[in-house]
């Protein structure tokens, strides 16, 4: 285990972590865009840790801002990247996931709004919901 964080993963810690990242299928029944590798968007959200810097300012390098964050909300809800941090950097690691936890601020709607598309805590995925029926006057 590394006494700092950084951003980028030897072929060893990966290996240690990668089992927590498989939701990305590879059979290729996936529509739209190509997903980003699980290892580079963790690279990028551990750029973002270990720097303390806002997601807008990520490398190019990484993939893009809005991807490494939608899918590390995903993650830290879920408790994957206090799993991998642990695991990587013991102590120190679940230090930056508190200090992180800490400076997330929850999302509200408005008040009357309904969050547009519901997910299920189980999957992690939007539900799909069911046609309404309307009747014909």
């Amino acid at each position: 285990m590394s006494s700092r964080i950084s951003p980028e993963l030897t072929d060893a810690q990966w290996r240690s972590i990668e089992p927590l990242f498989h939701e990305i299928r590879t059979d290729g029944r996936r529509r739209g865009r190509p997903a980003h590798h699980p290892r580079l968007v963790f690279e990028g959200v551990l750029w973002v840790l270990a720097t303390s810097s806002v997601w807008s300012k990520l490398p190019e390098r990484y993939p893009d801002f809005r991807t490494c964050h939608r899918r590390f909300k995903l993650w830290f809800d879920a408790g994957l990247v206090h799993q991998a941090m642990e695991r990587l950097y013991g102590e120190q690691g679940l230090a930056v996931c508190a200090a992180m936890n800490a400076r997330m601020q929850p999302w509200r709607a408005p008040a009357g709004r309904k969050p547009r598309f519901p997910v299920a805590a189980t999957l992690r995925w939007p539900l799909a919901r069911p046609p309404v029926e309307r009747s014909a006057d």
